[in-house]
């Protein structure tokens, strides 16, 4: 019995020591316009990372302050992977130039 219990240990120990997770926050997928940061439930506070979700599209995403201060300005071009943000504060607004779409989480 102690046999089969030490065995069964090793077994459980091993099966969920193998089994990975791998956790992703949900993207919100933006097409052109201009977004606010606090209405359209982006992430603020915290870097923001871009993908471009179409694969023969060009896409530049700005970034302006509430004191209409450009922070960032980016093009994602189909040969781009990603690009991570800098963190938003609630007043910030994203404005999104390009016939693609933009995946932000």
């Amino acid at each position: 019995m102690k046999k089969f219990i030490i065995l069964f240990s090793i077994f459980l120990t091993l099966s969920l020591s193998t089994i990975t997770i791998n956790a992703f926050a949900e993207g919100k997928i933006l097409t052109q316009g201009i977004y606010n940061a606090r209405e359209s439930n982006l992430l603020v506070g915290t870097p923001i990372t871009a993908r471009i979700t179409s694969l023969n599209d060009k896409v530049m995403i700005m970034i302006i302050d509430s004191n209409q201060t450009v922070q960032e300005l980016v093009r994602l071009g189909p040969g781009s992977t990603e690009h991570v943000l800098k963190p938003l504060d609630f007043d910030s607004s994203v404005i999104i130039f390009g016939k693609g779409s933009v995946s932000l989480s």
